[in-house]
């Protein structure tokens, strides 16, 4: 940066400092804030202080506070933010001014150094309409954006750092600014309307201009692993536009991208994901709202959440919190994972979720952990004409979980059993079949209630297992068991079933086949 360049900044920062400090006023108890994500409504106690209390339309609320400078009008601190599902930038003790100037009344989180690195802006409208001026506005070009609308870390998101840095000059090139980077002279030099002045001291930049240069700057400053990444960032590969509430995706970051809750994320035609490619990107997790790196996902909260767990050789993906979220498969569209000892998904305090038309397995078999598909909690979860493989230890494990319903799907080839259930209710099995499972026991039932299985098929399982064991009531209705060793025959209940003491029969393919791609 050149010395006139950066006395030409100063002195224009200074004169906007004076200028909003003169123009300020306090937060007003019950006021309204939009930082493009989120909006705030402003709680303020009888000493002056904020906590400011937000909601998303798709990643829940979040909550900071703010400390009253006293003496100082329109002068606060960051007293603490609750990271992780929103990024405030800034931390504890920097300085937020309310600045009121041309129009524009705004909350300025800045540095050290006074640069403002996260704004606030005060607004009437509710949540939706909020939304819909931002998505109005994000049509319009970027050059209209730099001079017109004050940017946010969700906007910004989408650029990369040298598209950052263009966009930081170009503010000023529209003014007139002489450089001195001769990368930047020959660039904007092509531009049509670019005619430098005389003399860069003469410009005057609008408030919104001089803020957007200090928020793109601190943008720039932050690791790629902090920044803020939506389905249209050009951080990440862009994501394919939802048609009819459908986002098709084709690659795993894509996948990650599209994840919220109620919509329907959909693996395009011959697709096949391996996701351990980018669960072990700890870039991707750490410090990305909306999503976690860590080596035990605890239970709570609201919002929805994307991990990626630790477990003993790798990385497994945790979806927590997520509410009718879809993930289906087009044609011939699989996913795997790369750890022997991961759950391909695991769904924790989940509702209403689905996954359907999908193969899913592991590329490796394994032992003493992990499954193909894990659920703990929530409820209302649903998994059909799925294809699930083993290598996974079993293909379902379910924990303390309500209404589970499994449907048209496969189990086979897991290397310790088909599943394992505990402590949950209404877990339901319809038209499946089981087949080519072994080591152990075949399905464990503990502490459930309401387990049934109906038109369900058990054949060419290992032999020497136990099929069933259970310390609570199995009701099954017009099942084939082909298995030696039935287990604990006093806590079934059968309905028209066919029970054949036959390990290796391996019955006709159904009349109706069941699986993935397959029309019901």
């Amino acid at each position: 940066m050149s010395r006139n360049f950066q006395i030409g900044i100063l002195f224009v920062v200074c004169q906007l400092l004076l200028s909003t400090s003169a123009l300020s006023q306090n937060i007003k108890d019950g006021s309204q804030w939009w930082d493009g994500e989120r909006l705030y409504v402003a709680i303020v106690d009888e000493m002056g202080n904020v906590r400011m209390d937000g909601e998303s339309e798709t990643m829940g609320g979040d909550s900071f506070l703010l400390n009253k400078v006293a003496g100082k009008d329109g002068r606060y601190t960051l007293a603490s933010a609750k990271y992780g599902w929103i990024f405030i930038r800034g931390q504890v003790g920097y300085r937020v001014d309310y600045v009121r100037q041309e129009g524009m009344n705004f909350l300025a989180v800045r540095k050290p150094n006074g640069d403002c690195c996260y704004t606030l802006v005060l607004t009437p409208d509710n949540l939706q309409d909020c939304v819909a001026q931002r998505k109005i506005a994000e049509e319009r070009e970027v050059s209209w954006m730099l001079q017109n609308y004050l940017m946010d870390t969700r906007y910004l998101g989408r650029f990369s750092k040298a598209q950052l840095r263009l966009m930081r000059n170009e503010i000023l090139a529209r003014h007139g600014w002489k450089f001195q980077s001769k990368d930047l002279q020959e660039h904007f030099a092509s531009q049509p309307w670019y005619k430098p002045v005389a003399d860069n001291n003469s410009i005057k930049l609008s408030i919104i201009e001089m803020t957007n240069i200090q928020l793109i700057k601190s943008e720039e400053a932050e690791e790629d692993g902090n920044r803020v990444r939506y389905e249209n960032s050009v951080v990440a590969p862009k994501m394919a536009e939802a048609v009819d509430g459908v986002i098709t995706v084709t690659t795993e970051d894509q996948f990650l991208n599209a994840l919220g809750n109620d919509r329907i994320v959909e693996l395009g035609k011959d697709v096949h994901l391996n996701l351990s490619r980018i669960l072990v990107q700890e870039d991707k997790f750490a410090g990305v709202p909306g999503r976690a790196w860590t080596t035990n996902v605890e239970r709570g909260g609201e919002q929805p959440v994307i991990i990626s767990e630790f477990v003993n050789d790798g990385q497994q993906l945790v979806l927590k919190n997520f509410k009718n979220l879809v993930i289906r498969g087009a044609h011939n569209s699989s996913i795997e994972v790369d750890p022997r000892y991961s759950f391909c998904l695991s769904l924790l305090d989940c509702e209403g979720c689905l996954i359907h038309n999908l193969t899913i397995g592991h590329t490796e078999g394994g032992y003493c952990d992990g499954g193909v598909i894990g659920v703990t909690g929530g409820r209302g979860n649903s998994v059909t004409s799925c294809d699930l493989y083993g290598c996974g230890t079993y293909g379902i494990v379910a924990r303390d979980t309500h209404v589970l319903s499994v449907s048209r799907s496969n189990i086979h080839d897991c290397t310790y059993g088909i599943m394992e259930l505990y402590d949950s209710d209404g877990i339901h099995f319809d038209k499946c079949d089981f087949f080519n499972n072994r080591e152990y026991e075949l399905i464990t039932n503990r502490g459930c209630e309401n387990t049934i299985f109906n038109d369900c098929r058990f054949y060419a399982n290992w032999g020497k297992a136990p099929l069933f064991m259970s310390d609570a009531t199995i009701t099954l209705f017009g099942c084939e068991v082909y298995h030696f060793i039935i287990g604990d025959r006093d806590q079934l209940i059968w309905h028209e079933c066919r029970i054949e003491n036959d390990s290796d029969f391996v019955p006709d393919p159904r009349e109706q086949p069941i699986g993935p791609d397959v029309e019901e």
